[in-house]
């Protein structure tokens, strides 16, 4: 297994593990808007 292989078997990790937490971030982001909205002040 060369250095070059190990390099984007990383990069494929790193980039899946950012696409997870966007996904994650944009559920907060359409959840939260809608909850404290309700809230009353």
């Amino acid at each position: 297994m060369t250095v070059n292989s190990r390099e984007g078997a990383n990069k494929q990790v790193i980039s899946s593990q950012a696409d997870s937490l966007i996904k994650i971030s944009r559920i907060w982001a359409d959840f939260f808007p809608a909850n404290t909205s309700n809230q009353p002040i």
